[in-house]
């Protein structure tokens, strides 16, 4: 629960701390719990995605030496979903060039992997597969942990408004109220984490119901907001989402300049 009081960066460094601590004291159960939820944290930060992938190749290797086979499943996930991020796994992908297995796979692992399908596909723009992982976590309904559940909402939330302009359902229509609502919540508890996803939110949401004016201002302030936490992947989200807004307005001085600036950020990504 610590992300609903410290910064996710913070919970990061404590969980890379406590995978040391862990193996110093010989604990090693207790070790590669935190090198999972390290993981996991870390990914969420934005942290440089090189730079995280050198990490679960140094946890991976280790659980493989201790044949922690459930830390290994885990963490695979996890580095198939940095390695398309950096490159679609093209030159980044596993040295035994296997992607993760849904088959005869425990439902908390097959969650998992759902998940992470799903971050993949949203930020690959892969809408409708996007859409599709998720319904397949939502289904398993087993617990993934309230941080990633805040996240898939968050993730739910924008990747509706791409779904919507190819099915405008009343269900699809609720998706966005039900994730603003959610990290509304969470941002209660902390503004460092979550004030940004809500901006970004509620900027799409203007957006799409033609509230020109409030939508800059919501993206405007997203993009300020997910820069302060040193969000750089969501800082260049919001300004790539201010881009098509202001495509949509005919405003393509702006829009390229929004443009440009999310290719900064993915590229410091």
């Amino acid at each position: 629960v610590a992300f609903n009081t410290d910064a996710l960066q913070t919970c990061a460094a404590m969980l890379g701390q406590g995978f040391d601590a862990g193996m110093s004291t010989g604990e090693s159960g207790t070790a590669f719990l935190c090198s999972v939820q390290h993981m996991k944290t870390s990914l969420h930060t934005g942290e440089k995605l090189p730079s995280l992938l050198d990490k679960v190749d140094y946890y991976l290797e280790l659980s493989i030496l201790y044949k922690n086979e459930l830390t290994s499943g885990y963490l695979g996930i996890i580095r198939d979903t940095i390695s398309t991020l950096i490159d679609k796994g093209e030159t980044t992908s596993s040295k035994n060039n296997s992607k993760p297995d849904s088959g005869k796979k425990p439902a908390i692992i097959s969650e998992s992997m759902y998940f992470h399908r799903a971050i993949q596909a949203f930020w690959l723009g892969h809408s409708e597969r996007c859409h599709h992982y998720i319904g397949k976590v939502f289904q398993i309904n087993s617990a993934i942990g309230r941080l990633n559940t805040t996240i898939l909402m968050f993730i739910y939330g924008l990747n509706s408004f791409q779904v919507l302009k190819r099915q405008n359902t009343a269900k699809l229509r609720t998706i966005p109220k039900n994730a603003i609502s959610a990290l509304k919540t969470a941002t209660a508890l902390s503004r460092w984490n979550f004030r940004n996803k809500v901006h970004l939110l509620e900027a799409e949401n203007f957006s799409y119901q033609g509230n020109h004016e409030e939508a800059k201002a919501s993206y405007a302030a997203a993009i300020t907001s997910a820069r302060c936490s040193r969000f750089v992947h969501e800082q260049g989200l919001a300004c790539e989402l201010a881009g098509f807004h202001y495509i949509k307005i005919g405003d393509h001085k702006s829009a390229w300049s929004f443009f440009d600036q999310a290719k900064q950020c993915y590229a410091e990504w």
